[in-house]
C-alpha cells in the first residue's frame, strides 16, 4: 500500500513567529520621550519657573515618574513642579527632566532658564520738615497768613510725586498736595498758610484763619496711604 504524505510549506517568517508565540517573547520596549515646556524661559532674579511635563509620553506603556534636576542643585519630582532661581549676576541654567515608564525604561531631555542679576534697588524717597518751620506770623497772625508758613526737603536719592500727600496740625486742619506736584532731589518747598500764586517751591495752604498754634503743635506728614512719613513737634520757649 503507498501511503501518500502531505507536506506543507510556510514561509519562514511564520515560523519564527511562532518560536515567539510559543516562548512568550515580544519585539523590543520602547523608550518614553521626555518634553517639557517651562514658563517664564528668562527674568529677573528671583525668577519662579513653573514647568509642565504633560507632553512627556511613552509610545507603548506609560510615563509612572518625572524627576527633575533643576540646574543650581535643587531637584525636585511631578509633572508640573514650580522652582524658584536667584542669581546675583546673569546666569544659565540647565533644567534636566528624566521620566521612567512603566517597564523602569528611562529617558531625559534638557532645556535652559535664563536669569537676569536682581534689579537696582528703588530709590530710597524721604520727604521731611527742615528749617525754618514759621508758625508764629510777625504782627497780628490772621492779618499775615502768609508770613505763617512750614519747610519739606526732599532728602532722598530720587524725585517725590507729593501728589495726594498730605500736612496736619494738632486740631486736625489738614493740607493736601495737589496731584502732579514733584519735589526733586535735594529741592524745598515752602508752605504758606494763606492765599497766593503756587510756584514750584511756594505753595499755598488758602486758610482762612492761622494753621499753627504759636506755643505749641505738631505737624504731621502722611503719605498718599495714611502712611506717617515725618513728625514735627514744637514747643514756644
Amino acid at each position: 500500500m503507498i501511503r501518500r504524505v502531505i507536506v506543507r510549506r510556510f514561509p519562514l517568517w511564520f515560523g519564527f513567529l511562532a518560536v515567539l508565540l510559543v516562548s512568550g517573547c515580544s519585539g523590543p520596549d520602547d523608550l518614553p520621550v521626555a518634553l517639557f515646556t517651562l514658563d517664564p524661559e528668562s527674568g529677573d532674579s528671583p525668577l519662579v519657573v513653573r514647568f509642565d511635563a504633560s507632553a512627556s509620553f511613552d509610545p507603548d506603556g506609560a510615563i509612572v515618574r518625572y524627576d527633575w534636576a533643576f540646574g543650581d542643585g535643587a531637584t525636585g519630582t511631578g509633572r508640573s513642579p514650580a522652582h524658584t532661581y536667584a542669581a546675583e549676576s546673569e546666569t544659565v541654567f540647565t533644567v534636566r527632566l528624566t521620566v521612567a515608564d512603566n517597564e523602569g525604561n528611562r529617558a531625559s531631555g534638557t532645556r535652559t532658564v535664563t536669569v537676569h542679576s536682581p534689579p537696582p534697588p528703588a530709590e530710597a524717597a524721604r520727604v521731611e520738615f527742615v528749617w525754618p518751620f514759621h508758625y508764629d506770623a510777625d504782627g497780628d497772625d490772621a492779618a499775615n497768613l502768609n508770613d505763617e508758613y512750614f519747610t519739606l526737603e526732599n532728602t532722598g536719592t530720587g524725585p517725590v510725586d507729593l501728589g495726594g500727600w498730605t500736612v496736619s496740625n494738632e486740631r486736625g486742619a489738614v493740607f493736601r498736595f495737589p496731584d502732579g506736584y514733584t519735589l526733586p532731589v535735594g529741592a524745598v518747598v515752602f508752605v504758606h498758610s494763606g492765599a497766593g500764586v503756587d510756584t514750584d517751591s511756594v505753595l499755598h495752604w488758602d486758610a482762612e484763619e492761622p494753621v499753627w498754634n504759636d506755643n505749641s503743635d505738631i505737624a504731621v506728614l502722611r503719605d498718599p496711604t495714611g502712611l506717617i512719613v515725618d513728625v514735627y513737634a514744637y514747643v514756644s520757649c
